[in-house]
């Protein structure tokens, strides 16, 4: 019997990190230590309120049935009092809001609801390789959006070919953006809502980085845009905010049309989030703002001594206003994948190829931020003595 994977398995691109994989299980099967920076995996536990609430729920027998697709009422409502609160935009949580398990799982699931086989999807790249993966899964076509240095890593929007409009469906945007750490103008979205109005395109935004701002204002909501709620779906996580990325659950928000389309692919694939984490959540998004504000502060305290110390060591470093990543150009146009060996065999230092999001991420490798503030200072002090 053979045994074939599906077509659309084959096709997927070739995993960038498996000779980095290679390597880091080399030097650590020698003994070495190893600073793994290439993962945005928070490393602070969970605040204690929202653990709390957690436990008081699952104790509740009513939370142990299956709970329902569109997610608690209260939950949702929730989602509605943050909207308003952060950004004063006002959404029906009756209509308006779907309970998400994590925003990856809406993002993977909302082009089954909307592309059909030969619409073209607009995708940022480098980015989160979800959009363009599920986006081909359904039948669409991925056409790339390079996000370039020059231009604050913002697509150009007005340079999308005429015939590739006529036949898009959807435009992904990410901001506060992985892996760049850019934070969208409110300027820029206004040119994408005004796009979408002229070509009948769907908006989908991954709000997934929101509050983990570092610079200046807190950064804007797509729906924030006027004309935004009559073409856009936003995607919003727990998990970064909170520390939360082990508990699966964010949401949805955004046109009914296009909340009830993504509700309509969910209660086919999936049983909704459990609903004791639901009610945890209710605690995360009502709960003291000294949470996410501590987030804040541990995170610009690592990148400034992340970044001044690789930028006194002669490494080109961009300082992110937001995002716990940090964007890092090759030397020499070394490529990605081939400067993040050296660092690992150097340094014991790992960092993602920014490749790993897209061909557009060439001449870059992303660090994550999300390791303990000493492992940082030492990451710094061994990769001072990488040849650049």
């Amino acid at each position: 019997m053979t045994i074939a994977l599906a077509r659309r398995l084959e096709e997927l691109p070739p995993y960038l990190f498996a000779h980095l994989d290679a390597l880091k299980a080399a030097e650590i099967a020698k003994g070495r230590d190893i600073i793994d920076l290439g993962i945005g995996d928070p490393d602070r536990p969970t605040p204690p309120h929202i653990i709390a609430a957690l436990s008081a729920a699952a104790a509740d027998p009513a939370t142990h049935r299956y709970p329902s697709y569109v997610g608690l009422r209260d939950y949702r409502a929730a989602a509605a009092r943050y909207y308003e609160r952060r950004f004063r935009v006002r959404v029906d949580p009756g209509r308006e809001v779907v309970a998400l398990i994590g925003s990856k799982e809406g993002i993977a699931h909302f082009p089954f609801a909307f592309v059909n086989p030969g619409d073209v999807v607009l995708v940022p790249e480098p980015g989160y390789p979800v959009y363009g993966t599920l986006s081909r899964f359904a039948g669409g076509e991925v056409y790339p959006l390079p996000l370039r240095r020059e231009r604050g890593f913002l697509p150009d929007l007005g340079a999308i070919p005429a015939d590739v409009l006529r036949r898009a469906r959807l435009l992904w945007l990410n901001y506060p953006n992985n892996p760049t750490g850019a934070v969208a103008p409110p300027d820029f979205f206004r040119q994408a809502v005004d796009l979408a109005h002229r070509h009948d395109l769907i908006l989908c935004s991954d709000l997934s980085y929101g509050e983990v701002y570092l610079d200046g204002e807190p950064p804007p909501s797509l729906l924030e845009t006027p004309g935004a709620m009559a073409c856009a779906i936003e995607f919003s996580s727990l998990s970064k905010t909170f520390n939360m990325t082990g508990w699966r659950v964010g949401f949805a928000v955004g046109h009914a049309a296009l909340v009830g389309g993504l509700l309509q692919v969910k209660t086919n694939v999936d049983s909704g989030v459990f609903d004791a984490v639901q009610r945890a959540a209710i605690a995360a998004l009502d709960g003291p703002a000294s949470a996410a504000e501590e987030m804040r502060a541990l995170y610009r305290e690592r990148r400034d001594l992340f970044c001044d110390g690789l930028a006194a060591a002669g490494f080109d470093v961009i300082r992110p206003r937001a995002t716990f990543y940090v964007l890092c150009a090759t030397p020499r146009s070394v490529p990605a994948v081939d400067f993040a060996a050296r660092l690992l065999t150097e340094s014991g230092v790992v960092a993602a190829p920014a490749t790993g999001f897209g061909p557009a991420g060439e001449g870059f490798v992303r660090f994550s931020l999300t390791a303990p503030t000493e492992r940082l200072r030492e990451a710094v002090q061994r990769l001072r003595a990488v040849r650049l």
